[in-house]
């Protein structure tokens, strides 16, 4: 029954990729409005944090990297209350500042650090460091130093990398990164490198603001990736090689352009002020969980910018019944907050920020 169940999917998601696109490639979509039906306080009763570079949802356990990812701070979603903090930096064995993590693996966290290029896991039950992995990279290789991609899948990691000393501002950077997502097994090992970064960054016919415009996620042997601009979703079988993919169109909302901003000259931070930078919009999470794809944009108000104001905009599909459900107006991103997760028919914001808030809440919404 089950392989019954999954050939008709395959089919529909065939059918979609190749038919569901009609005039000027706009794709069918019902639209929905967020509404909160619950809020919960979240408290620092164990360790305190300023603001969260980096949030997970697994069953009821919410886990957020904190102070520019120097600790791992933990949240019954239940009821918002701390059941963990580990302060990485202050620990003796390690002074550890890592640069992102992934906990699908709960209780198990993966962290991955990029100056000593290891993996260390963290497990919640023990309340200790269990395991470490060194990387084998070669010397022209490196992972961001914050914030870069990473997933732990069956038995493989899949981590963003980049060239060695290779600036994030450099012109030049995501042509040097080359295959930019590395493929490694449980004891360290490279596998392969996949993946390239879109023409439009590796060879730009303009300039543009760099930054992490995309997200991914594995589901079903399946890596589904969007770079926004692309105005799609590319889907590869793990599989496989990599050479090919699929393609799921986006629809496509007045309120979000998509296309990468372009900027008279090369961005210099130094030059440019904050308020009048144009940042394009960026895919700041991308979650796939019970057949269910989530997209959720964060877009800068580049109108506006003296007030650092960013919207967010949360895309839904339905990989089964291939059906598009789009947010009918982005809303302040400070509002809800960070899109995190599922929790059975509600969805998980994380509002931890502290901007305009005393604060932190876990608020769960639904789609109305």
């Amino acid at each position: 029954m089950f392989m019954i169940q999954r050939c008709i999917f395959c089919f529909s998601l065939i059918g979609f990729l190749s038919c569901n696109v009609k005039d000027d490639d706009q794709v069918n979509f019902k639209e929905f409005e967020l509404k909160i039906e619950e809020s919960k306080i979240s408290n620092d009763k164990i360790g305190f944090f300023q603001k969260p570079d980096k949030s997970q949802l697994v069953s009821d356990s919410l886990i957020v990297s904190v102070g520019g990812f120097s600790g791992i701070s933990i949240y019954n979603l239940n009821n918002g209350e701390q059941i963990d903090f580990v302060n990485t930096l202050s620990d003796p064995k390690r002074s550890l500042i890592f640069s992102t993590f992934d906990a699908s693996e709960f209780p198990d966290i993966y962290l991955l650090e990029s100056k000593r290029k290891m993996i260390y896991v963290y497990n919640f039950e023990e309340k200790e460091f269990t395991q470490t992995f060194r990387l084998g990279l070669d010397e022209s290789t490196s992972i961001p130093l914050f914030g870069g991609k990473f997933k732990k899948y069956r038995d493989n990691f899949y981590i963003e990398l980049n060239a060695v000393e290779t600036s994030l501002l450099d012109p030049e950077y995501y042509r040097k990164s080359g295959e930019f997502m590395g493929v490694f097994d449980t004891e360290g090992k490279q596998i392969k490198r996949v993946i390239r970064y879109p023409k439009q960054m590796t060879h730009p016919e303009g300039h543009f603001i760099p930054n992490n415009y995309y997200s991914f996620d594995i589901y079903e042997d399946r890596l589904y990736i969007c770079f926004p601009f692309e105005k799609e979703i590319r889907v590869y079988d793990i599989n496989e090689d990599f050479e090919k993919y699929e393609s799921i169109p986006l629809p496509l909302k007045g309120y979000m352009t998509l296309d990468l901003i372009e900027i008279p000259e090369k961005f210099n931070p130094q030059l440019i002020p904050i308020e009048q930078r144009q940042i394009s919009a960026r895919v700041s999470n991308l979650i796939v969980e019970s057949g269910k794809l989530y997209l959720f944009f964060a877009i800068n108000d580049n109108k506006q910018n003296e007030f650092y104001r960013v919207f967010c905009s949360l895309y839904q599909l339905d990989l089964e019944e291939v059906k598009w459900n789009v947010q009918k107006n982005h809303i302040d991103l400070y509002e809800f907050g960070e899109f995190i997760g599922v929790s059975g028919e509600k969805l998980v914001y994380l509002d931890a920020s502290l901007k305009n808030k005393d604060n932190k809440f876990i608020n769960l919404a639904v789609m109305k």
